[in-house]
């Protein structure tokens, strides 16, 4: 029979994959046909075109490097493809995570003999939609064809509290370091209840880029210095195998260091030197020089955690211990440094379930959770009879409630039917009563359970004469554990705007409820005019997700794109577009743009986001970081001149990162290596959002200022021209200006928008009278040789005179002659463009 919930969790690791089943209230971890509970994340095609995955495609990675790969799971959502030499077969980051899959479920018909088609799959925290969207598509080209994602800190946090229920309401912080990806978390617990209450994480931090400072800032220099190698660097494809062989070196030795004080790489014929004689190579790596190239990596999950505890208001003290995931964590100097109370955390840690397989354990938890999608519950032959069931199979109270409804076959008559429930294993038999089938087949019964194990209900369906009638299924399961609040949103998300803002949608933190999406619409104005017809011509809506005011600090997920073929007339600036997004409780997301000026009846456009991240230009990062680099000076210089101790903090933060020289050392990566690629470009993101909060400091003096004028020049107008609805409302706005300015920690992005919404308010009493708009008109006059239809100019700017120029003051005129007008300035003229070329203001 098939299961009637999903019960197999896998958590689909950068560097090594696990599956778990849930079995009688307890996770079997299954093993691979090595006897091992973890498989490596490799892939490798042979000669004879067979996919090898696991121990021996890892191998593989340094023998045979250009016919094996690994780490690929941070190319996700990319359009990455990786090459197999030999055979010349491409395959992208998801079909080879596919490869994986398919080598769990083998694990699984091998151990249980049981065909997987469903299975709850884990994904980090901080993963961006694109690759939640491309972890669903690997599911589905392995055979699973439904699989609930759920991040991983839940499914750590699961585990780790299945059946260890609190009565007491606690926080825990789950600290996830795996090969390649970074997530904190924090977890409320009350009650049995698991609510995520923040959460943060780095998709490129992880045990691999520890492997490569050891590379890049050790074992090359110290290989250089002995050998004539011309431009030996990651970033050469010439060195390429040797530069794998050091890469697998420096894993295995940084393992060996965790419990050594020293350890000996040895390398023979690793390459041929200029001269063309072969390199051997031996290096003694010392316990101390892991630790020293670990410590920016550490310092940035310490800074990421701090930040998802002080954005929540928690300190150390309120969370009661750290739960470790993920290999790296089981290095002592990585829990010494989380332990100590000044450099590190400060936070009791626990590592009581195996950092290795935690998150796999907590998935197959969670799929005990999670109706089978795949299960289709039909009458299978004459007299028997198919049940749709209704209840949550894992919880907290012996007892609960069950609806169901029983199909029949057609023409078949259910009157004076019943149904019971027989809980087997109770230790004194126990049972539901027959509880009566409605003439649709509908029932609502309540069970009772034993708690400390799994409960298994025997269905009895009776006849009116009390005959019994065989039923699929015939049981039902129910067990007690930890249970987990729906799932919150990992970023916010919304529009990018012309101006280069963001208009969210939806908060970081919203609920995705199960199994309606969340939906949210809003209003947005064409920024500028849209020619029918007009070749090359778009209303363009980037749809992105992050946290930063300016749209392009943050990631693009997609755009919604609608060409000006598909609209049946010209709409001019200002026209109104009605924005509908919505998300899954897997993070796949839809858009819809509804534009009521198009036809009768509107014109509605709708698209699932093509959410495939593009191949990062290296060209013009290599541009930006110069740019970064001088603004940094620059802000660096005005710090060191003022003193401005609210500024060092994030000075400290950007050096102690090594931020700069993680962008360039991961830009020379990038000519040779994807992963690189994104990492600089996700780091670049990060590097120009922390020289804005550092501006943004030392700009804190003069925005204090300026916001005490904008009180002063508002507070004239309102109270010489506005109306008692204006007065009263500035006086709101100006308590809360006033409270931004005064906190105990000034937020200079929120003194800002109290300032733009003052100006506003400034503005629209203003814009009542005639003299602003007649000023306005003016200084339209003045950009009349930009105008892009200048015939059309003319006759306005005619108009527009003849209206002031009337004796009654013909506002309405002036006014009608700016609008149009502004719609004839050239686009960018009309609102500033964003990186993301957004068409809507």
């Amino acid at each position: 029979m098939s299961r009637m919930t999903v019960d197999f969790g896998i958590d689909l690791g950068t560097t090594n994959s696990t599956i778990g089943v849930l079995r009688d209230n307890e996770v079997e971890i299954v093993k691979n046909n090595e006897g091992l509970e973890y498989t490596p994340s490799s892939v490798f095609i042979d000669k004879n075109g067979a996919v090898v995955v696991g121990r021996r495609a890892k191998e593989r990675l340094e023998t045979d490097s250009q016919n094996a790969y690994a780490e690929f799971k941070l190319q996700m959502g990319t359009n990455a493809e990786h090459i197999f030499a030999r055979s010349g077969r491409r395959m992208k980051p998801e079909e080879l995570s596919a490869e994986v899959l398919k080598s769990l479920k083998d694990d699984v018909k091998q151990r249980l003999g049981e065909e997987v088609n469903a299975a709850v799959i884990t994904v980090p925290a901080a993963f961006e939609l694109p690759q939640c969207k491309a972890t669903y598509a690997a599911a589905q080209l392995a055979g699973i064809t439904f699989s609930p994602l759920v991040q991983e800190p839940i499914a750590a946090a699961m585990a780790y509290g299945f059946h260890r229920v609190q009565d007491e309401k606690v926080f825990w912080l789950v600290y996830d370091l795996g090969g390649g990806t970074f997530d904190a978390a924090v977890m409320q617990v009350n009650e049995g209840v698991i609510h995520v209450v923040n959460h943060g994480g780095d998709n490129h931090l992880g045990g691999k880029l520890i492997d490569w400072a050891i590379v890049e800032q050790l074992l090359v220099p110290a290989l250089t210095r002995e050998r004539r190698l011309s431009d030996f660097r990651r970033g050469n494809p010439k060195w390429g195998k040797a530069i794998a062989k050091l890469k697998q070196a420096a894993e295995q030795a940084k393992i060996r260091v965790s419990r050594d004080r020293t350890t000996e790489i040895m390398l023979e014929s690793l390459c041929l030197d200029d001269d063309g004689d072969p390199v051997d190579f031996e290096y003694e790596l010392r316990k101390a020089d892991v630790e020293r190239m670990a410590e920016p990596f550490v310092l940035r999950s310490i800074n990421i955690c701090r930040k998802v505890l002080s954005e929540r208001k928690l300190n150390v003290n309120n969370v009661g211990k750290v739960i470790l995931v993920g290999g790296p964590t089981l290095m002592p100097y990585l829990r010494e440094r989380l332990a100590d109370p000044k450099e590190g955390l400060g936070i009791p840690l626990d590592f009581t379930v195996d950092p290795l397989t935690i998150v796999a354990r907590g998935a197959a938890i969670y799929a005990g959770t999670q109706r089978n999608e795949n299960t289709i519950i039909m009458p299978v032959s004459a007299g028997q009879y198919a049940l749709e069931l209704e209840y949550k199979p894992i919880g907290l109270e012996p007892e609960f409630d069950l609806g169901g409804r029983v199909i029949a076959g057609e023409g078949q008559s259910l009157d004076g039917f019943t149904v019971e429930f027989v809980n087997e294993r109770a230790q004194k038999p126990w049972r539901s009563g027959r509880v009566a089938v409605g003439a649709d087949g509908s029932f609502m019964a309540t069970l009772w359970a034993e708690p400390d194990h799994q409960n298994t209900f025997r269905i009895e369906l009776r006849d009116a004469v009390g005959n019994a009638h065989e039923t699929v299924p015939d049981s039902l399961e129910y067990g007690f554990g930890m249970v987990v609040s729906n799932p919150p949103l990992i970023y916010s998300i919304g529009v990018a705007l012309a101006n280069n803002e963001v208009r969210v949608f939806f908060e970081k933190g919203t609920p995705l409820t199960a199994p309606i999406p969340v939906r949210k619409r809003f209003v947005q104005k064409l920024a500028y005019r849209i020619a029918k017809g007009q070749e090359g011509e778009t209303i363009r809506i980037p749809v992105v997700e992050g946290e930063h005011k300016k749209a392009d600090r943050n990631k693009l997920i997609g755009y919604l794109e609608i060409s000006a073929a598909q609209i049946k007339r010209d709409l001019p600036a200002g026209t109104e577009v009605e924005v509908t997004i919505e998300i899954n409780q897997s993070r796949l997301v839809r858009a819809r743009a509804f534009i009521a000026l198009l036809g009768e009846r509107g014109q509605e456009f709708e698209t699932e986001l093509n959410m495939e991240k593009s191949i990062p230009d290296t060209s013009e990062m290599a541009k930006e970081i110069e740019q970064e680099k001088l603004r940094l000076e620059e802000v660096r210089r005005k710090l060191y001149a003022t003193g401005d101790a609210g500024a060092v903090p994030i000075l400290e933060k950007i050096d102690g990162e090594k931020m700069v020289e993680e962008v360039e050392s991961s830009l020379d990566a990038a000519l040779v290596d994807r992963d690189a690629a994104d990492k600089c470009q996700n780091r670049l993101l990060n590097l120009k959002a922390t020289v804005d909060e550092l501006e943004e400091a030392l700009m804190l003096p003069g925005l204090l200022a300026e916001a005490q004028e904008m009180i002063e020049w508002t507070e004239e107008v309102v109270t010489k021209l506005g109306k008692p609805p204006d007065q009263r409302k500035f006086e709101q706005m100006k308590r809360e200006l006033l409270l931004a300015m005064n906190g105990r920690a000034v937020n200079p992005t929120v003194v800002s928008r109290k300032i733009e919404q003052m100006d506003s308010l400034r503005l629209s009493v203003l814009m009542a009278r005639t003299e602003w708009w007649v000023d306005y008109f003016l200084h339209l006059e003045k950009m009349r040789d930009e105008m892009t239809n200048q015939a059309q100019a003319e006759q306005l700017f005619v108009q527009g005179r003849r209206a002031i120029e009337s004796g009654a003051g013909d506002i309405e005129g002036v006014k009608n002659a700016c609008r149009q007008l502004l719609q004839l300035l050239p686009a960018r003229q009309q609102q500033t463009v964003g990186r993301f070329k957004s068409t809507l203001m």
